[in-house]
């Protein structure tokens, strides 16, 4: 399996518990996918900029990873998962 770039903006809703964030769906291209699992989380910097990052599995996507750049509050979509 790789992965294909894809860094598309995309909206997210997500549940706030217990100072954690969690993804439970995003649009992206018009269509509203549902996060099943979510199978890694990590923090990047560029500079002074910070992202979060999500590695998910999605209905209709399968898995991808998410990114929030908490210095402009953006999500995008950053890769999904395509068959060789």
């Amino acid at each position: 399996m790789r992965y294909e770039k894809i860094d598309e903006p995309v909206e997210v809703i997500v549940h706030f518990a217990e100072k954690q964030v969690r993804p439970l769906r995003f649009l992206w291209r018009g269509r509203a996918h549902k996060v099943g699992a979510v199978r890694g989380r990590w923090v990047s910097t560029d500079g002074q900029r910070r992202r979060l990052h999500w590695a998910v599995q999605a209905d209709g996507v399968g898995a991808c990873e998410l990114e929030l750049d908490l210095e402009r509050m953006a999500w995008k979509l950053r890769e999904v998962a395509v068959e060789s």
